[in-house]
């Protein structure tokens, strides 16, 4: 009679085991997904903010600027006097300032949610 309340109480302690194994691994998958889940929600706005550079670099890198370079070699048919009062007047700096404007206004234009002026 021993031996059956020995065997009942192994398979009792085996059932018991089992469920609690069984709970643990329902907990520590419980919190796997939390951490997965966390990570993906704080991976996400950095993930969105590359794929909205990616398209602001895509569309940097379609400009056509070859209009603006087939001038260049005009400057230099103007003769020494002009160029001496264009200096002077500091042409140069105020074209540079100008374009530099442009260029800034046109990278605002690009990040999202900054629209100065449209």
């Amino acid at each position: 009679m021993g031996a059956v309340f020995a065997a009942i109480g192994r398979f009792f302690s085996d059932l018991l085991k089992a469920i609690t194994d069984g709970l643990d691994f329902i907990a520590r998958l419980f919190v796997q997904v939390f951490v997965d889940l966390w990570e993906f929600a704080t991976d996400l706005p950095v993930w969105i903010f590359a794929q909205v550079l990616d398209i602001a670099a895509a569309a940097v890198e379609a400009l056509d600027l070859d209009g603006l370079t087939q001038y260049a070699s005009t400057w230099g048919a103007l003769p020494a006097e002009i160029l001496n009062v264009l200096g002077l007047i500091g042409l140069a700096e105020a074209l540079g300032i100008i374009a530099t404007a442009a260029l800034i206004r046109l990278a605002m234009q690009v990040i999202p949610f900054v629209r100065l002026g449209s």
